[in-house]
């Protein structure tokens, strides 16, 4: 009799701890996809965001290049889109989007500049609003894991 009870008792207990196991397996494997998916839309979210704002800055800067006046108008795109930056991205990003827009704005409001002028702006690291800012972007979306 009591080989029977030991025999069903390992039985059970070899029953309980492979459903253990299929369901701890089940339930990583399902955790880590969860969270490799979560990362994957972020990184969408952050790249399409980053990239608006991108385009409309450099639509901007090319306006700016050769407006005599500012068109306030312009500006609202950007604005908003370097709002929702504000909502997701680190300290850095943000600040290099402000300086980015503050840059832009500076050329709206400053005097026309002639073709030679917007030459030599080309070597000039400070020029490069949208370079830093993207470079930025690319640094903490890596820290982040989401590239």
């Amino acid at each position: 009799m009591d080989s029977t009870l030991f025999s069903t008792g390992a039985a059970l207990a070899g029953t309980v701890i492979g459903g253990l196991t299929s369901f701890l397996t089940a339930w990583v494997s399902q955790s880590v996809q969860a969270r490799n998916q979560r990362r994957a839309a972020e990184s969408a979210r952050r790249q399409e965001l980053y990239g608006a704002f991108m385009d409309e800055l450099a639509q901007l800067y090319a306006r700016a290049l050769r407006a005599e006046t500012m068109d306030y108008g312009d500006l609202v795109k950007v604005f908003a889109l370097r709002g929702r930056i504000t909502l997701m991205a680190g300290p850095a990003v943000i600040a290099a989007a402000e300086r980015a827009v503050k840059f832009v704005t500076d050329l709206y409001l400053g005097p026309a500049l002639t073709p030679d002028k917007v030459r030599q702006m080309m070597d000039e690291p400070n020029a490069d609003a949208i370079g830093e800012f993207a470079r930025l972007c690319r640094e903490e979306m890596q820290a982040a894991g989401l590239e």
